[in-house]
């Protein structure tokens, strides 16, 4: 599935990159725009101090779509893409990435899967937005509600999964199947949140956009692991 670890291939001198390739370049320039929205719809959100533009009709719009079956598929999928899932993920790929002594690659899931978890953390801090009102709600939720950490969360360690576990060699046919199935996967986990009634609309989609921000980061610092793998004791690698 994976190919073999870099410290295989190499040298065990490994010198620090000398500067950004262009896929590094334009990982950069897709963090910065992305940040620029992230930035607007805060403003946007932290204005209205309440549902923000169609953020009622939008939640009213899935809420008039609920039937005892897809109720239960929305609490399957958010159950699926919960924190506590999403870590369960994690710690799996890092177990299992170690074993096989991919170091460059299990600290990277590591970082992203507890970047993610910061984000929600200080965003629901700083924003503290509340939720929608209680009677819409299908699923207990006491915390704050920007950004949706569901959304967020799914959208940064399916990503980094797919980035780290997909082999290179794979057909394009393999690679585009799967990181249209993880794509799905995140977006299936948002919409499910607007489904139960304990997110705007808004919540969701500042979810997606901050863990596609946090993981254009990560992707694009990838090759800066090394730098902390390589400080292992030579017996790991």
């Amino acid at each position: 599935m994976l190919s073999p670890p870099p410290a295989q291939k190499e040298a065990s001198t490994t010198k620090r990159p000398a500067g950004f390739p262009d896929r590094s370049l334009t990982g950069a320039l897709i963090a910065l725009t992305l940040a620029a929205v992230i930035l607007v719809l805060t403003c946007v959100v932290v204005w209205y101090n309440g549902p923000a533009g169609p953020d009622s009709s939008w939640l009213q719009w899935f809420i008039d779509q609920r039937t005892a079956t897809w109720t239960s598929l929305a609490k399957a999928v958010s159950v699926a893409g919960d924190t506590t899932s999403v870590a369960i993920y994690s710690i799996l790929a890092c177990v299992l990435l170690a074993w096989r002594k991919f170091w460059d690659q299990a600290v990277l899931v590591a970082v992203a899967a507890a970047g993610a978890g910061a984000l929600v953390f200080f965003g629901k801090l700083l924003i503290a937005r509340d939720r929608p009102p209680v009677i819409d709600h299908l699923v207990t939720e006491t915390n704050h509600s920007y950004p949706s950490g569901h959304a967020l969360g799914s959208t940064v360690v399916a990503g980094i999964l797919v980035a780290v576990l997909l082999p290179v060699p794979a057909r394009r046919v393999t690679r585009i199947l799967v990181i249209a199935v993880a794509a799905l996967f995140a977006v299936a986990v948002g919409l499910s949140r607007l489904y139960l009634g304990v997110h705007w609309p808004t919540d969701v989609l500042a979810g997606w956009l901050i863990g596609a921000w946090w993981l254009s980061i990560c992707l694009t610092l990838r090759p800066y692991t090394r730098l902390v793998t390589d400080r292992l004791p030579g017996s790991l690698r």
